[in-house]
C-alpha cells in the first residue's frame, strides 16, 4: 500500500485539474514576462508555477482550511496568468513543438526514475518528512513543533508543504507524496538547468554537459581509496569520525573500504568511499527541501538581466526569492547580502542617483529584496520563528536556535563526516582537497568574474559571487550548535561555484587546444565520477521497493481509516511518535531524540490513560512490541473503563499460525 490513501476517482481528477491551474498560470506568467526563449517557457512556467503554488497555499493556509487555501492558490495562480495575458495572443501552438515535445518526455523519464529509486530508499530522514507533510496536510500550517506542539516549528517546509498538497487534495499517503515531490522537484531542476545552460552557453553539447555537472559533481573522497593503505592509515591517524560515519568504522582507514552503514540504504550497499561529508550531487541531495532551492536559484538567473522586469517578471523573481527564504533560509540571506553588496558597489563606483537606481533594473532587485524580507518574516519556517523569539519577545523553538553561533578559533574547516579538519596539518589538508575535489579549485575563475560582471552590468551574477564566497568563507570562523549544519553553508558556496563557472569554462574550452581540453575533460570526468557511481548504487533501490522502515501493511491500513479523522486538538500517544504522527496527521510526542517536555518522560513506561488524557493526548497507538515491553500492570492499565478500542489488526505467522505483530487505536478522550 504505497500510492493512494483513498480510492476517491473525483478526488484524484480534482487535484489534477487544480495541478494544471497553477501550471498553466506559471505558463502564462513566464510567457508575457518576456525573459524566456520560446523553448524556455514551458518547463519554466511549470517551475515559476509550482513555487508560486507553494508559497501562495501556505499563505492562503493561515487564514482558510486547508483545502480550499490550496484550491484557491491554484485558481489564484491560474487568474492572475489570465489576466496577464488578456491584451496579447496566446500561442498555443509553440506547446506542441518537437522542442517542447523532447522536453516534456525527458522530464517525464527522470521524474519516473527518481520516483521508482526513491520508492525504495529511506535515505532523507523519513521519519522527520513523513509526520511533517501528514500534520501540514491535515491543516496545521503553519507547522507545530513535534516535541513541544505549544510552539510553531522553524524548518524550511516549502516542499514537505508541496507534499501536503497531495495528501490534502489527491489522497495519496504521505511517504508517496515525499517520493514524488522530491522527483519532480529533482527533475524540474535539471531540465531547467539544461535550459538555463543551453541560453547562456548557445550550445546543446554544453548544456549536456552542463547538467551532467550539476547532476553529479560532488567531492572525490573516493581517490583516498585509490592511495596505499599505509599512505591512508598514516593521513587519517588524527581525524575522528562522527555521525553515521562513526557507525562505519572506527577511522577513516577503515571506513574507506567499508560499506556506509546509514538507514534506509539501497540493497546494494554505496561504499563509504563515494559518500561525503560536504558536497553530495543533485541525485542524492533527498533530506529537506531537496533540489527545490537550486531550482529556485536557477529561475532566478533565468529571470535577470539589464533590462527593467515587467510587473509579471517581478511576480516570478519574487517569487523565486521568497521560495529560498521557506527552503533555504541561509541562501535567502546570504544571496540577499551579496546581491545587495552587488548594488552598493554599483552605485558608488558608478556615482548614480537615487532616481538613476529607482528607475532601473538595480532598483527592481533591492525592491524584491525588501518586499521578500518582509514576507518573510511572517509567512512560516525558521526566518518566521526567529523573528517572532526577537521581534515578538516570545520564547519558543527559535530561542533554541539564537545565540547557538560562535566563533571558531583558529579557522577551521568542518566535515560533517569528520568533525573540524585544520589548516595547519597537511594530513587534514589533503582530506580537505579530497573531500571537496577539483570544484574547490574553482575559486579563481568565480574571482575572475567578479570583474566581467560588474563590467557588463550583471548585478545577480555578481551577487551570486559574492554570495558563494561568504558561504564557503564564514563556516571557517563560526560554528553552529549543530555542528553539521553549518557545512550547508559551504555546499551552498561550492554549488554556487559551479553555476558559475559553467560558462566561462565552456568559452575556455571552445577555443583552447587539444591538450588543454583533454585536461578539463580529465577533471571533469574526476568531479562527476563518484556522483555517477553513486547513482548506480541508488538504481538498484529500484528493485526492492519499501514504504518505510516505520510504516508497515497494518500501519497504512489505519491510515486509511483514521487519517485526519481524529479530533483535531488530542494528540496521539504512540511510543514511535514520528509514527503516529505520519499515520493520522495529529501531533505527537515523538521520542526518537528525547521528549522534550520532562513531563512526558515517565508516560513511555507508565502509559495510563487518566494521565495521557490530561496532558493532551486523545488516543493511544500500540503495536506489539512496546505491548511486550510493558508490565501485565500497565498492560491492564491501558484498558480502563473509560477507553474505547476504535480498531485492532493482527498479523498471524503463517508457519505457525501463532500471532506476530498486531495494531491498535484506542479513543481515551472519556478518560478524565
Amino acid at each position: 500500500m504505497y500510492w493512494l490513501r483513498t480510492t476517491s476517482i473525483p478526488a484524484l481528477l480534482l487535484f489534477m485539474i487544480f495541478s494544471f491551474f497553477w501550471a498553466v498560470g506559471g505558463w502564462l506568467l513566464v510567457v508575457h514576462s518576456g525573459r524566456f526563449f520560446k523553448r524556455e517557457r514551458l518547463i519554466a512556467g511549470i517551475a515559476s508555477g509550482m513555487l508560486l503554488y507553494i508559497l501562495l497555499g501556505n499563505a492562503f493556509a493561515h487564514w482558510l482550511p486547508v483545502y480550499l487555501a490550496f484550491a484557491s492558490a491554484a485558481v489564484t495562480i491560474f487568474v492572475i496568468g489570465l489576466w496577464a495575458s488578456r491584451k496579447s495572443k496566446i500561442h498555443w501552438p509553440e506547446l506542441i513543438s518537437l522542442e517542447t515535445g523532447l522536453q516534456i518526455l525527458a522530464l517525464i523519464f527522470i521524474f519516473v526514475l527518481f520516483e521508482l529509486i526513491l520508492r525504495g530508499l529511506g535515505v532523507g530522514d523519513d521519519f522527520t518528512h513523513f509526520p511533517l507533510v501528514s500534520i501540514i496536510a491535515a491543516g496545521d500550517i503553519p507547522p507545530h513543533y513535534t516535541l513541544n506542539p505549544d510552539v510553531f516549528l522553524p524548518y524550511h517546509y516549502a516542499l514537505d508543504l508541496f507534499a501536503a498538497t497531495m495528501v490534502r487534495m489527491g489522497g495519496f499517503f504521505p511517504w508517496s507524496a515525499w517520493d514524488i515531490s522530491r522527483a519532480f522537484a529533482v527533475s524540474l531542476t535539471l531540465v531547467c538547468s539544461w535550459l538555463w545552460i543551453r541560453r547562456i552557453t548557445q550550445s546543446k553539447s554544453g548544456a549536456f554537459l552542463g547538467s551532467i555537472l550539476i547532476a553529479f559533481g560532488m567531492g572525490t573522497r573516493w581517490i583516498l581509496g585509490l592511495l596505499p593503505l599505509s599512505w591512508v592509515a598514516n593521513i587519517a591517524s588524527n581525524i575522528y569520525l562522527i555521525g553515521s560515519s562513526a557507525d562505519t568504522a572506527k577511522t577513516l582507514a577503515d571506513a574507506i573500504s567499508r560499506s556506509w552503514v546509514i538507514e534506509g540504504a539501497p540493497p546494494v550497499p554505496i561504499p563509504y568511499a563515494f559518500a561525503n561529508g560536504i558536497l553530495n550531487p543533485l541525485t542524492f541531495d533527498w533530506g529537506g527541501a531537496s533540489s527545490l532551492p537550486l531550482l529556485a536559484l536557477i529561475l532566478i538567473l533565468m529571470l535577470s538581466g539589464r533590462l527593467k522586469q515587467k510587473w509579471s517578471g517581478l511576480l516570478l523573481l519574487g517569487s523565486a526569492f521568497l521560495s529560498l527564504a521557506l527552503s533555504a533560509e541561509h541562501i535567502f540571506i546570504l544571496l540577499g547580502l551579496g546581491i545587495g553588496l552587488a548594488v552598493l558597489i554599483m552605485i558608488l563606483r558608478r556615482q548614480l542617483s537615487l532616481r538613476q537606481v529607482i528607475s532601473s533594473f538595480w532598483g527592481q532587485v533591492i525592491m524584491v529584496i525588501i518586499v521578500t524580507t518582509v514576507l518573510s518574516l511572517v509567512q512560516g519556517g525558521v526566518i518566521t520563528e526567529l523573528a517572532r523569539t526577537y521581534l515578538g519577545n516570545k520564547a519558543g523553538v527559535g530561542a533554541t536556535s539564537s545565540g547557538n553561533f560562535y566563533l571558531r578559533w583558529p579557522p577551521a574547516f568542518f566535515d560533517s563526516h569528520m568533525g573540524s579538519l585544520s589548516f595547519t596539518d597537511w594530513r587534514q589538508i589533503v582530506v580537505i582537497l579530497a573531500e571537496c575535489g577539483p570544484i574547490l579549485l574553482l575559486f579563481p575563475i568565480v574571482i575572475s568574474r567578479f570583474r566581467n560582471d560588474f563590467k557588463h552590468d550583471r548585478i545577480t551574477e555578481l551577487g551570486f559571487g559574492i554570495a558563494s564566497f561568504f558561504g564557503v568563507i564564514i563556516p571557517l570562523f563560526v560554528n553552529y550548535y549543530i555542528n553539521r549544519d553549518i557545512t550547508r553553508l559551504t555546499a551552498m558556496g561550492l554549488t554556487l561555484w559551479l553555476l558559475l563557472v559553467i560558462q566561462p569554462i565552456w568559452r575556455f574550452i571552445k577555443q583552447a587546444s587539444l591538450g588543454y581540453k583533454i585536461f578539463t575533460g580529465f577533471i571533469y570526468m574526476v568531479t562527476i565520477f563518484g556522483g555517477i557511481a553513486l547513482f548506480a548504487y541508488q538504481c538498484t533501490a529500484i528493485l526492492a521497493p519499501q514504504v518505510a522502515t516505520f510504516v508497515s501493511s497494518m500501519d497504512s491500513r489505519m491510515s486509511q481509516i483514521y487519517w485526519d479523522r481524529l479530533d483535531p486538538h488530542m494528540m496521539v500517544f504512540d511510543s514511535t511518535g514520528f509514527r503516529g504522527q505520519t499515520l493520522f496527521g495529529r501531533l505527537s510526542i515523538d521520542s526518537y531524540l528525547g521528549f522534550t517536555l520532562t513531563q512526558f518522560l515517565p508516560y513511555q513506561s507508565d502509559p495510563d490513560p487518566y494521565a495521557l488524557r490530561k496532558a493532551g493526548f486523545g488516543y493511544i497507538y500500540l503495536d506489539k512490541r512496546y505491548w511486550d515491553h510493558l508490565s501485565a500492570t500497565y498492560q491492564q492499565a491501558l484498558y480502563p473503563p473509560c477507553a474505547k478500542v476504535m480498531n485492532k489488526m493482527e498479523k498471524m505467522n503463517s508457519a505457525t499460525g501463532e500471532l506476530s505483530d498486531f495494531r491498535v487505536l484506542i479513543d481515551i478522550t472519556n478518560c478524565k
